[in-house]
């Protein structure tokens, strides 16, 4: 696809912990990341930056997980603080999906649900025969307090997804508002959590990171095949769309209840914006982060477990890109999934409106 292919890799590290995993991160290093968290912290409450204090827990986890190391007499500390972050990802995430969507009081699913999710991470975390079957199930490994911490991420984000699901099957049409610093807020949360996985700063210089999270120079070549790629997905997703239309009409004419309404932009912008941020942040934190540790599959899974505001149809159609988007990361790079992420997400917002 125009894009040297990498060397070739399993996509796993079950029961092997990576080189990084053994070094020991500075000091300087861990406050440089507290710094930011609380930096976040501080925007997201005293300017229009909303939403930055939403992966702070995570990112903490994930810093401190592997500032712990695997050392002897650390693996049950390690297990306490991806504890603490299903504590407190799990209420926040909803919250804020709840106040995106405005979908009104809490239900008893929800409640229920979550408090299942919430007993059942601590099963894994604190049971080690039960987790050590669950990281390795997910091919992590579980002498990794970073993979456990990533083990728990995957089971909220999966638990809490249900829940949503669930209480949106009934909601009518809403406009979620947009304003002009979410794509920056939306692309530096997802840069941000793939970076602290993988230990930027920590165990892993600048030039080691790229390499990681599988970004390289792009040229004009990439580009248009780029767009060849992007313009085949559309017309995949839409041959899928109009069988839906065609076999579950009911279920069809749910899928679009969720729109954007662009608060100060012009819709062209705000697409373009928005196109932007999806594809790098999504693409760095999943294809980049997540796709060499959780493989191609399970990446896909989780991808299509954010995008609740579709019915069971819609989210396997997302599921379907994101194998996609991680088949053209395995073959080429993440920079080249960025650019078909993005140029797919401009048709998605764009060729409705011709």
């Amino acid at each position: 696809m125009g894009a040297s292919p990498p060397a070739r890799s399993t996509g796993r590290s079950c029961g092997v912990p990576s080189a990084d995993a053994r070094l020991t991160p500075s000091r300087r290093a861990v406050f440089a990341w507290v710094a930011l968290c609380a930096a976040f912290a501080l925007l997201d409450l005293f300017t229009p930056l909303d939403g930055l204090l939403v992966p702070v827990p995570l990112i903490l986890a994930l810093v401190f997980a592997r500032a712990m190391g695997t050392g002897e007499g650390r693996a049950y500390a390690s297990r306490l603080v991806a504890a603490v972050v299903a504590a407190a990802c799990l209420p926040m995430a909803t919250f804020v999906w709840r106040l995106g969507i405005s979908v009104g009081e809490m239900s008893a699913t929800l409640v229920v649900t979550g408090l299942l999710a919430f007993a059942g991470t601590l099963v894994v975390l604190l049971v080690r025969p039960v987790g050590t079957r669950f990281l390795r199930a997910l091919g992590l490994d579980p002498d990794s307090p970073v993979h456990r911490v990533v083990a728990v991420a995957f089971v909220l984000t999966v638990f809490d997804a249900i829940a949503l699901f669930s209480e949106l099957r009934e909601a009518g049409p809403v406009e979620i508002p947009f304003y002009p610093a979410d794509p920056l807020v939306s692309v530096v949360s997802d840069v941000a959590l793939a970076l602290a996985g993988i230990g930027f700063g920590l165990t892993r210089g600048f030039r080691e990171s790229l390499a990681r999270l599988g970004v390289r120079p792009i040229t004009r070549r990439h580009v248009v095949m780029a767009i060849v790629v992007a313009a085949l997905l559309q017309v995949i997703v839409g041959g899928l769309e109009y069988l839906e239309s065609l076999l579950l009409p009911s279920v069809h004419a749910l899928e679009d209840r969720f729109g954007y309404e662009f608060v100060g932009l012009p819709p062209w912008v705000g697409a373009l914006l928005t196109s932007i941020a999806a594809g790098v942040g999504e693409e760095v934190l999943f294809r980049g982060a997540l796709q060499p540790r959780l493989a191609i599959m399970l990446t896909a899974v989780l991808f299509g477990a954010l995008h609740v505001q579709y019915q069971v149809p819609g989210m396997i159609v997302i599921v379907l890109i994101g194998i996609g988007l991680g088949i053209v990361k395995e073959r080429t790079s993440t920079s080249f999934s960025i650019l078909v992420h993005v140029f797919y997400d401009v048709g998605a917002f764009l060729l409705p409106d011709f």
